[in-house]
């Protein structure tokens, strides 16, 4: 009985590993995928198509997994709030990044998300001031600043690239925010069902922004904008969200954030080898400086949730 069990429990360890080793894959590969998606697409309105085909299947999700889908009437103003940080302006602004700069540098600024996370969830009061967090952020910003900075192109504020940069930094700020935002709600609903209906809010407000490109819009697309729409919609945000939180209910938040360090690798790796994208020496060592910043942040974090009695919503989602 004893060793069924063992089995049974190695198994189910193996699958969960094989899952989120492929929400790695799915999600450092979706940079360089997105960018045949916007050749003809505007970023909002490729958004806008995405979430359109994945709220349903999300609703429907919670609905199979939880028999309900309501949301308190006096949670609903914060759940609308958190629906345009994490999915009207953050989807937009990571699109625009793809769209302006190249996969690797759109990468490694979405990657210092958890440092905007901790640093607003030390001004929300939702975690104390430590100097270990600052010191983190500070070094992962340095990091950014190579990346930016050292690159092939150098620095030039009126170029596409460094307009790409900002708007990966701009969004890395929206993408560590939603965390804080959302806390409140993870705390009594689950995620599953708080991304749902964030969904929801992100779609009918990218509604908005995209009503006047309807008439104009051509439907007759190159089969790669299709392929590229639908990749980030089923593969990207269904599934990576589904094996996400089943990793997270088979062996804790904690070692499933393990995972998202190697997305940043996968990303540059496939945009060098699809986009033929150039590393020079010194993005490595930005790259490595930014997530050494992102380790030192985290394992603060860690500690914090050690001694804390409350539950929190995990740092650093990315690039859903």
């Amino acid at each position: 009985m004893c060793c069924d069990r063992k089995g049974r429990s190695a198994t189910r360890s193996l699958k969960t590993e094989f899952l989120l080793m492929g929400v790695v894959l799915v999600w450092g590969a979706n940079y360089t995928v997105s960018k045949y998606g916007i050749l003809e697409l505007t970023p909002e309105m490729f958004t806008f198509l995405r979430f359109a085909i994945v709220f349903p299947l999300l609703l429907l999700a919670v609905l199979w997994k939880e028999r309900s889908l309501a949301i308190e009437r006096r949670d609903i103003l914060r759940l609308v709030f958190t629906g345009l940080v994490g999915i009207a302006i953050y989807q937009t602004l990571f699109m625009t990044s793809v769209k302006y700069t190249s996969a690797t540098h759109s990468s490694l600024m979405i990657a210092l998300s958890p440092i905007f996370t901790g640093i607003l969830a030390i001004i929300g009061g939702q975690e104390k001031f430590t100097w270990r967090v600052q010191a983190g952020s500070l070094i992962s910003f340095l990091g950014a600043a190579a990346v930016i900075g050292l690159g092939d192109e150098g620095v030039s504020f009126y170029s596409r690239s460094f307009f790409g940069d900002m708007m990966g930094l701009l969004a890395a700020f929206f993408w560590g925010w939603y965390p804080v935002l959302a806390a409140p709600l993870v705390r009594k609903y689950s995620s599953l069902r708080v991304t749902a209906w964030s969904s929801v809010v992100g779609v009918l407000a990218l509604l908005l922004m995209n009503i006047h490109q309807f008439s104009r819009t051509s439907w007759h697309w190159h089969v790669m904008t299709w392929a590229s729409l639908f990749y980030s919609a089923i593969l990207v945000t269904v599934y990576g969200l589904v094996a996400w939180y089943y990793g997270v209910s088979q062996i804790g938040p904690t070692k499933v954030m393990v995972y998202m360090y190697a997305i940043p690798l996968v990303a540059i790796l496939v945009a060098a080898g699809v986009l033929h994208e150039a590393i020079n020496s010194w993005q490595i060592i930005g790259a490595l400086v930014i997530l050494a910043g992102i380790t030192i942040v985290k394992t603060e974090g860690k500690r914090n949730a050690a001694v804390s009695t409350h539950p929190s919503m995990g740092r650093g989602r990315r690039e859903l």
